[in-house]
């Protein structure tokens, strides 16, 4: 059987992605939660308690696992206690910037260097990091959320650089950047409202998607950022 790591399965798009997967023959599941305690459970199912930000933790999850046929970071934070996205350079504060890169940018590669072996030991393995369209720098004619969107491009900036050196390393990965649309979970409904116009996908439909994307991707393909329709984002 193959192995699915979700980072994140506990939230709505990782416990999504978690129930397609295990709908599907052939996979088992190791899903981390972190402040929302899981509340289903499954045979194929294992749960851990991970906080992302730590890299003691990473090391010692991936210890469990002597291979790694799919890992998926779902994790990730636009607002915080005290702070929202910036609509104006006036609203920046370098404490909520940098609480945005420990949680949306380093995580990736945490478990990119200590899940290194077990994804070795998979015959073509899949790593995705969840980013978003925003973090496109080629793509941003709107302007503000400064700390989500550098936090966002860096994470780009850290698939492509992983990427190259997996060519070397570990040929037959592939890693890609991935936006899933506007997803109805708690990390979007602040900022949605009746009157939008703005696509918004279900949890289970955001999944599919990325699923059906993950079943034509190849080593190729490593190294590039997509979205929820099959397309290429520019950097």
């Amino acid at each position: 059987m193959k192995q699915a790591v979700i980072i994140g399965a506990s939230g709505g798009l990782g416990g999504a992605l978690a129930r397609l997967l295990l709908n599907q023959e052939g996979w088992r599941v190791l899903g981390t939660h972190h402040q929302s305690e899981p509340l289903w459970q499954h045979p194929l199912m294992s749960w851990r308690t991970l906080d992302v930000r730590s890299e003691k933790e990473i090391a010692a999850l991936m210890t469990l696992l002597p291979t790694i046929d799919l890992l998926i970071n779902t994790t990730g934070i636009l607002t915080s206690p005290h702070q929202g996205p910036e609509k104006s350079i006036r609203q920046f504060n370098a404490e909520h910037m940098m609480m945005s890169f420990e949680t949306n940018t380093a995580p990736i590669l945490n478990l990119a260097k200590h899940a290194q072996a077990a994804l070795k030991a998979s015959h073509r393995p899949i790593i995705i990091a969840l980013s978003a369209r925003v973090g496109s720098i080629s793509d941003n004619d709107l302007g503000g959320w400064y700390s989500y969107r550098c936090a966002k491009a860096a994470l780009n900036m850290a698939v492509k650089t992983l990427a190259i050196e997996w060519q070397r390393s570990l040929p037959t990965a592939t890693l890609i950047a991935y936006h899933p649309g506007t997803v109805r979970t708690a990390l979007s409904s602040p900022f949605l409202n009746s009157g939008s116009t703005r696509t918004t996908l279900s949890p289970e439909d955001a999944a599919e998607h990325c699923l059906l994307l993950l079943n034509t991707l190849t080593p190729a393909n490593t190294g590039t950022f997509w979205d929820w329709r099959g397309q290429k984002i520019p950097w």
